[in-house]
């Protein structure tokens, strides 16, 4: 009887280990990883790339297996304190209860780096470099004993690196150094501060999780004062910078929408000003990779 229940067993375990990782990878963030390496793409080459098994590879690998390292270590790190984090246990912030089987939870993110680093040899040697770099970022991010998300200011520029890496993988992966536009770079203020704000939001469930973001340690208040000084730094570049038209308006929303929230805070919460920074930056990125770049 024993061994006729097993088998259903296993399967149940097996399903729910595949959930939980998919969860873990945050599969938002499988649709910001696959944006950003394909609007360098585009951009390279003026919308137009002939793809190649490589291109075409790296870009699946960006999803699933990438988000799977990049948040699977975050969860391995944090595991005792998101036991009691509200925000874990759904789609966006990852699960909030650890793998049933522990191998799979300890080997997945690096099955997940593997997928990705396999890409490295045969990038263009400038690609490649980048890629690794953001393999290693991202795990110093996350693990011990860098574990670079526990210092405020930086866990913002870390989360700028990875994306703008993302965008100049894309960019190398046909194409020179010298074509990567300033514009690239210069939106790093507006990507520090958009990470900076999201501690303002999830404040409350950070101090139960015990992590030491810049709004645990200085306030609310004081960590969206340097969201919004890092914000107004990028939009005003606009002025001499030649920005695709969506990203000028993503950089002159963001500061407005701290701002509105800093001023009418009663009415208008942190998680309404998050939600409308996250929708217009998914839009932006949609938008940038399926129409602008390609119909310029």
């Amino acid at each position: 009887m024993a061994s006729a229940n097993s088998p259903p067993g296993r399967s149940v375990a097996t399903i729910s280990s595949i959930r939980e990782l998919v969860r873990t990878s945050r599969p938002l963030g499988w649709f910001a990883a696959f944006a950003l390496f394909r609007i360098g793409i585009a951009s390279a080459q003026h919308g137009v790339h002939d793809e190649t098994l490589v291109t075409i590879g790296l870009s699946v690998a960006l999803t699933f297996p990438f988000c799977l390292y990049l948040f699977g270590l975050n969860d391995l790190a944090d595991k005792e304190s998101d036991i009691d984090n509200p925000r874990k246990g759904n789609w966006i912030h990852g699960a909030g209860t650890t793998i049933m089987h522990p191998t799979v939870s300890r080997w997945a993110p690096w099955v997940g780096c593997a997928m990705v680093a396999v890409f490295i040899p045969v990038l263009p040697i400038a690609a490649g470099t980048i890629l690794a770099s953001i393999l290693v970022v991202s795990w110093a991010y996350s693990a011990p004993p860098l574990r670079l998300k526990e210092i405020p200011i930086i866990d913002g520029c870390v989360t700028a690196s990875i994306m703008i890496g993302l965008v100049c993988v894309g960019f190398l992966s046909g194409s020179t150094p010298s074509s990567i536009p300033l514009e690239t770079f210069a939106v790093a203020p507006t990507l520090a501060g958009l990470h900076i704000f999201a501690s303002v939001v999830d404040v409350q469930s950070d101090q139960k999780a015990h992590h030491r973001t810049l709004a645990v340690r200085a306030g609310p208040r004081a960590a969206s004062v340097v969201a919004l000084a890092l914000s107004i730094v990028s939009a005003a570049s606009i002025a001499w910078l030649d920005y695709a038209p969506p990203i000028a308006v993503y950089l002159l929303l963001q500061p407005c929408v701290i701002a509105t929230w800093m001023l009418l805070h009663r009415r208008f919460t942190p998680r309404h000003a998050i939600s409308v920074l996250g929708l217009a930056g998914l839009l932006t990125l949609a938008y940038m990779a399926l129409v602008y770049v390609r119909n310029r």
